[in-house]
């Protein structure tokens, strides 16, 4: 395996974390061959902007994907305790993206995952682009109103708005509204014990997409909690994840 690191801004968070198959003289022929038809994947981690969780949480996920052919980009982007309020959070996200294309275009064909509130931030990237990307939402977080009125974070998204809400500003301003030339599929996969993200919050998510004509499929995965979406370890993840990334799930609609 490979590893790297890319930055895209002067903070020590404006990093991105760069996993790869080994050289090929390295891999053995099954990996090799899995590499070469592999979309790369580009993760976007949770935390509640606050860093509850950080890009190294997602080092297993990566490695996992990794170990099936992937190229695998983990965008790290500023807390909101160090100058991550929004929407400076969302703008390292963008950046992170347009740098990754820049150095390699094949990136801007990945397969664009987020994980509870990097859903928002990804989200909000992709929002008004056209680029017709292919994403996969796991437990998001994305409606910050009605997240804020569930006290989903316990408080993180009023944190998060301090400045913008102050301003002026509201929640729905900064709930991002992507449009269906943004995404050419939209898969959310939530799990059915989650004890972070509420039903209700992704029942409305999902009732809004459709609404604006999104391609949404959606998956519930049973006797699953919110992290283990991204723990290669529970059957959440290995069994349903890992394969629907390598776009080898039979995906139930719900």
């Amino acid at each position: 395996m490979s590893y790297g690191h890319l930055g895209y801004g002067p903070s020590h968070w404006q990093r991105i974390d760069l996993y790869g198959p080994a050289e090929p003289e390295e891999t053995e022929a099954t990996v090799a061959g899995a590499a070469a038809s592999a979309a790369p994947v580009v993760l976007v981690h949770g935390g509640f902007w606050r860093h509850d969780r950080t890009a190294q949480d997602l080092e297993p996920l990566a490695c996992a994907l990794v170990g099936r052919g992937h190229r695998v980009a983990v965008v790290e982007y500023r807390p909101s305790w160090d100058g991550g309020v929004w929407p400076a959070a969302a703008d390292d996200c963008r950046a992170a993206l347009r740098t990754l294309e820049e150095s390699d275009a094949s990136w801007a064909g990945a397969t664009l995952v987020g994980h509870s509130a990097g859903c928002h931030l990804l989200l909000a990237s992709i929002a008004g682009t056209a680029r017709g990307a292919t994403a996969v939402l796991l437990a998001p977080v994305t409606d910050l109103a009605e997240a804020s009125r569930l006290g989903v974070g316990g408080g993180s998204v009023d944190d998060f708005l301090a400045a913008h809400l102050a301003a002026g500003g509201s929640h729905e301003q900064a709930t991002p509204e992507p449009h269906p030339a943004d995404l050419a599929s939209l898969t959310v996969v939530s799990a059915e014990h989650d004890q972070a993200v509420p039903r209700k919050l992704t029942d409305l998510q999902l009732d809004d997409w459709v609404g604006r004509g999104l391609p949404v499929t959606s998956v519930q995965v049973p006797d699953a909690r919110h992290m283990h979406l991204v723990n290669p370890e529970r059957p959440a993840c290995c069994s349903v994840v890992l394969p629907l990334l390598a776009g080898h799930a039979s995906i139930v609609e719900e």
